[in-house]
């Protein structure tokens, strides 16, 4: 992990971007059961082991996002596939239905994005949104990130 060790944590001027081992258990968990409903504490303890493992073996980046201003907990962001391709990543952002708004994203989205493109030096990113995510669009597309034409909830960052 030592070459991940230093990316944490990762600030915006709102949120704090961590190891999920930082954040609350039971607030992870409530998050998971949002949208597993049968996540238990132990198979939720089990995800952030596994993903902590990932972190470990360089296949992965990813943080819990925690609201500075009252500590609360609203979601995951993170990189998938960083052992696939030297200049690739897949970009995620999952949060709770509240703290999903254009501001929030609008903050951090940027900085992930700028975070890849910089420091982890994978100037190819993709972003797949639920079906429903209208929010991220303009957000994406202002960022350089652009829909595929085969796949309207696919996006990529060339």
């Amino acid at each position: 992990m030592a070459k991940f060790e230093k990316y944490h944590p990762i600030l915006t001027p709102h949120y704090t971007l961590d190891w999920l081992t930082q954040s609350r258990m039971n607030a992870i968990l409530a998050f998971d059961q949002l949208t597993d409903p049968t996540a238990t504490l132990l198979t939720t303890a089990d995800a952030v082991n596994q993903i902590m493992r990932d972190i470990f073996h360089d296949q992965k980046l990813v943080w819990g996002i925690t609201d500075r201003q009252n500590d609360q907990f609203i979601g995951q962001a993170g990189f998938d596939h960083l052992d696939s391709s030297p200049d690739q990543a897949t970009l995620k952002v999952r949060l709770i239905p509240s703290a999903h708004t254009a501001p929030v994203l609008t903050e951090l989205y940027p900085r992930l994005t700028d975070f890849a493109t910089d420091e982890l030096k994978r100037p190819h990113l993709s972003i797949t949104l639920t079906a429903t995510d209208q929010i991220s669009v303009p957000i994406l597309t202002a960022l350089g990130y652009r829909i595929d034409p085969t796949m309207p909830t696919h996006f990529s960052l060339q």
